[in-house]
């Protein structure tokens, strides 16, 4: 944003969304994997520049993708969240991640986040 490159900004909107949706499926599958059905999702952000204005643009996605938003009390009484995974990951990731690598358990297959193009613009 600072460097106000447009093409860069432009390619951040669209893969920001593309990897939410992808990270959406890929939680979906873990949570199948790892319990049997789909969880109540807590949805925790860190909020900069992209995210303040993707936000509208991310909310909507969660709606078009059949979510609905209950406080975080109401999500953790799901009884997944009686689990602790007890493993911090390198890089950061959800509690279903955490669950995954704690467990050694195997990724269904799912899309990469395009962390080599987002380093590179980002510099």
């Amino acid at each position: 944003m600072a460097k106000q490159d447009a093409q860069a900004i432009e390619w951040l909107k669209s893969s920001y969304l593309q990897t939410a949706k992808d990270d959406i499926a890929l939680d979906r599958k873990l949570s199948v994997m790892l319990f049997g059905r789909d969880i109540q999702y807590v949805l925790l952000m860190h909020i900069g520049a992209l995210d303040s204005i993707m936000l509208p643009d991310l909310l909507d996605l969660f709606k078009k993708e059949g979510f609905d938003f209950v406080s975080l009390e109401e999500a953790e009484k799901d009884p997944a969240y009686q689990s602790d995974p007890d493993e911090a990951l390198l890089h950061g990731g959800t509690f279903l991640e955490q669950l995954t690598e704690a467990r050694g358990l195997r990724y269904p297959p799912h899309a990469d986040r395009p962390m080599d193009k987002l380093d590179a613009i980002c510099k």
